[in-house]
């Protein structure tokens, strides 16, 4: 009976992973070109994995003021696809810089060839790679302020880095707040009880998980951010539509397990079917933006 509906559910949940993937196939936010205040570097390596080569795009502020709050922005796709030079990531992180954060798209590995924990490695990895001392000074950095924004798949990937971090915030994987699009926090069967997830979801993420079902798949819940919520977490920023791709009782649980411990957290639900940078209209940019300026820009937050 339990496998019976956990199958079903399944089905259920191969639309999470359209969902996913559906940031990149789906409507695009509106391009905004680049300004003449940001500085842009493509395709800098920040690591290797398994002889691929990992890059990243940088959009800097050209104002020397330094040290400047940071961004790494994940791209969705899925899991399957998707780059760091999506449209929507581009602009995203020119507007960023413009507003005087510098701003890094990340690449990172793809699935079906590479499952959890690659994703999250090579986000963690960039992270490491930006707060190393060359870095620090090319950028003019600080690497207590340091956040991730994530869109879909990406929005996983930076809920989980921003769970599962340790140490001080100038440490290797612990970051100073997170944004969130569409995530999806709990991966586990008992997940798929959250709402009615996507068919197309389900897919992608059991392709994450690198598993074939929800029932036995030992990495579904270490790779379920839900679960790693702590007080020592950073400031969350979630934004998720009423009836997206994405349940919206993934997001209000991930709001509900930070807000338990004490972290300061925004869930902001918005009307129809939007999906991840879908959501990015002005009165979302404008929230995010004040979001960034409290908890990054002017953080004063203990760094334990």
């Amino acid at each position: 009976m339990k496998k019976s509906r956990a199958f079903a559910a399944s089905v259920g949940l191969l639309a999470v992973g359209l969902v996913l993937s559906g940031c990149a196939a789906t409507t695009r936010p509106t391009a905004r070109a680049h300004s003449d205040s940001v500085v842009l570097e493509n395709d800098l390596q920040y690591g290797t994995a398994l002889g691929q080569k990992l890059l990243l795009n940088a959009c800097l502020p050209k104002s020397k003021t330094a040290p400047r709050a940071a961004m790494i922005l994940i791209h969705g796709g899925g899991f399957d696809s998707g780059t760091k030079d999506f449209g929507g990531m581009n602009a995203l992180c020119s507007e960023l810089a413009d507003g005087g954060i510098a701003a890094f798209s990340v690449d990172y590995r793809l699935a079906p060839k590479f499952a959890y924990p690659a994703q999250v490695n090579d986000v963690t990895e960039a992270l490491t790679w930006l707060r190393e001392p060359a870095q620090i000074a090319q950028f003019g950095i600080d690497p207590e302020r340091i956040g991730l924004f994530g869109s879909s798949a990406g929005a996983i990937i930076a809920s989980s880095i921003g769970t599962n971090g340790s140490g001080s915030l100038a440490g290797d994987d612990r970051v100073a707040a997170v944004v969130a699009m569409s995530p999806a926090v709990d991966l586990t069967e008992q997940g798929l009880l959250r709402g009615n997830p996507s068919t197309p979801a389900m897919a992608s993420i059991l392709q994450y998980l690198g598993c074939s079902d929800f029932i036995d798949c030992p990495d579904a819940h270490a790779a379920s951010p839900l679960y790693a919520v702590d007080k020592t977490d950073p400031p969350f920023y979630i934004a998720i539509s009423q009836k997206e791709l994405v349940p919206l009782e993934q997001g209000k649980a991930m709001a509900s397990a930070l807000k338990a411990v004490g972290v300061p957290v925004t869930l902001d639900v918005k009307p129809g079917k939007k999906h991840g940078l879908e959501l990015l209209d002005e009165a979302t940019r404008a929230s995010i933006r004040q979001f960034l300026i409290d908890n990054l820009v002017n953080s004063t937050r203990p760094t334990d």
